[in-house]
């Protein structure tokens, strides 16, 4: 990557590939040509097409709008981007990566979610150095730096998309057909700093509309924010700050937060995107962060004030064993680090918990919000399903003022909170909510980063996990080659005489044994290989870092 213009004094390393190749990529890839689909549809109940379905991202709104504006013939490939931080390291050590994945909405919920149908690749690895302080630099002008390194970067990985979109390129897909593809960016799958970070909204503002923060409780409409305002935004603050001023960013980011935007980088990512791209509408609902480690959070809190932890843990020690439900023999309140998983597991549980000792209306404020989180999950949505998100919404409008008048809240706004009131349009735009999960790209990150990490030497190691990498990749497509060719073997056998039945059978085995030693032969001269070239890595002492390093 290029030296920052805002930083000129520091080098930052990315390792990346084109976005556009690994498209092509999952386009033509045999095992998925089956399943890919091609253009947008709807899905209605009944013949009187009054209530329509909505589940996976061919049957949203978004695709259908975006078709209409490309020529006639031309195919859309919505394209889904995840980029999340990760620790490398268990206790100490403080190594991390900083990977982005990229998925086609194509692609059937089904099969992306699946990890030995490869259809989530790995694009990148953003740098993790931190920006170094310099004489005089404020936390703002830090955080500015910061703003800056990731959207530089973003823009190295992104920009052949851009142009992609815009122009289109000829694919040819796993059936042999050749199409003219336009892969635009759909949805963006971040967790909610980050979603921050990438739309340049003012932390503890909302990344999808223009509501400020002391609004956030409020479930009126608010404006939609808008990539022109963003950047209109930014554009009005340079022009009130003269270039050649002192600490002229710092000033310039000051300007753009008094209108809930982080001016931190002048030139965003996503500036170049195809107008049809909408940065802050591709902000997606977020099951895990949102509701199970945001929502739900806040509401065992809120509980635990109004019962007492002790009482709490009691009712919950209390509780019958159940299948499917994880006992918990101590209670919640010890927990430490809670997953996801336990997260769940608390939320079958908490409402059983509370009644009789707390009052009505607090009972029914936690229903609201656990009828929504379960709502929310569903697989497929109608406007029945989605009707009844609006009136656990309207349920617990109604009734959250319980909290408050316990003491344990002075107001809603919460950026976690208000998100929900953005889940029924999105649903309806993009699909329903498991088209993007952050659960499956964190599961991604053992895969992609974290078993990476674990092959190499620990030393200059993101070019080991790249070629470890690449080498599993390859062994992969090897085996499913070699998976295809038996099938076509047995099949062709299959035709054969009866009476060579029993040859037959014997030659598969032996094609089966054949295969596995091939693997097992594969395997070890490629480990054999790795470690061989990680200790000329290491002898060598050579530690320049390379600015742009492909994948």
């Amino acid at each position: 990557m290029n030296r920052l213009l805002a930083i000129p004094e520091e080098s930052f390393t990315l390792y990346h590939r084109d976005p556009v190749e690994a498209i092509r990529s999952l386009w033509g890839d045999p095992s998925l040509a089956k399943d890919i689909v091609y253009k947008p549809s709807k899905i209605f109940q009944d013949e009187s097409k009054n209530c329509r379905v909505y589940n996976e991202m061919w049957t949203g709104k978004w695709w259908w709008t975006v078709q209409s504006t490309l020529p006639s013939g031309h195919t859309l490939a919505p394209v889904i981007i995840a980029t999340d931080k990760t620790s490398l390291t268990n206790f100490s050590g403080g190594k991390a990566a900083y990977p982005v994945y990229l998925t086609l909405g194509n692609i059937p919920k089904a099969k992306r979610r699946k990890l030995n149908h490869r259809a989530c690749v790995l694009i990148a690895y953003l740098p993790v150095d931190k920006a170094v302080p310099q004489s005089g630099d404020t936390p703002a002008d830090v955080k500015c730096k910061t703003y800056q390194i990731f959207h530089d970067a973003m823009r190295v990985v992104l920009q052949p998309l851009s142009d992609a979109g815009k122009e289109g390129v000829r694919l040819t897909g796993g059936d042999g057909e050749v199409r003219i593809v336009h892969p635009i960016l759909a949805a963006y799958v971040a967790d909610y700093p980050e979603q921050c970070l990438v739309t340049l909204a003012k932390y503890g503002t909302c990344p999808r509309c223009r509501v400020v923060a002391t609004e956030l409780q409020n479930q009126t409409e608010h404006e939609a924010r808008t990539r022109q305002f963003t950047m209109d935004t930014i554009k009005n603050a340079r022009r009130q700050v003269p270039s050649g001023v002192n600490n002229r960013r710092r000033k310039v980011h000051s300007r753009c937060m008094q209108s809930d935007v982080a001016g931190g980088t002048f030139d965003p990512f996503w500036a170049t995107f195809p107008s049809t791209c909408d940065i802050h509408g591709a902000m997606t609902p977020d099951i895990l962060h949102q509701l199970y480690q945001g929502v739900l959070v806040h509401l065992i809190n809120w509980t635990q004030a109004v019962m007492t932890e002790a009482n709490l843990d009691r009712r919950i020690r209390l509780l019958a064993p159940t299948f499917g439900v994880r006992p918990f023999k101590n209670g919640i309140s010890a927990l430490k680090q809670v997953s996801g998983t336990e997260r769940k597991h608390i939320a079958k549980i908490l409402l059983a918990c509370l009644a009789p000792v707390m009052p009505k209306k607090g009972i029914q404020a936690c229903k609201a919000i656990l009828d929504f989180i379960y709502l929310a999950q569903y697989q497929s949505h109608d406007e029945v399903t989605l009707g009844y998100m609006q009136e656990a919404l309207d349920q617990w409008e109604e009734h959250r003022d319980f909290f408050i008048d316990k003491g344990t809240r002075k107001h809603f706004n919460i950026p976690k909170f208000h998100s929900l009131q953005h889940y029924i349009n999105a649903i309806r735009f993009l699909g329903t909510t498991d088209n993007f999960n952050t659960e499956l790209f964190e599961r991604l990150h053992i895969d992609f980063a974290k078993e990476g990490w674990r092959a190499s030497n620990k030393r200059d190691h993101f070019p080991q996990m790249i070629k470890w990498l690449s080498r599993r990749e390859k062994i992969s497509s090897f085996d499913y080659h070699l998976s295809e060719s038996l099938k076509l073997d047995g099949d062709n056998q299959e035709d054969g005489d009866n009476q060579e039945d029993g040859d037959n059978q014997e030659d598969r085995d032996g094609l089966v044994r054949d295969r596995d030693d091939v693997l097992g032969i594969i395997e070890e001269e490629l480990h054999a290989r790795v470690s061989k070239e990680d200790r000329m890595i290491v002898d060598s002492g050579k530690k320049q870092p390379i600015l742009c390093q492909p994948i």
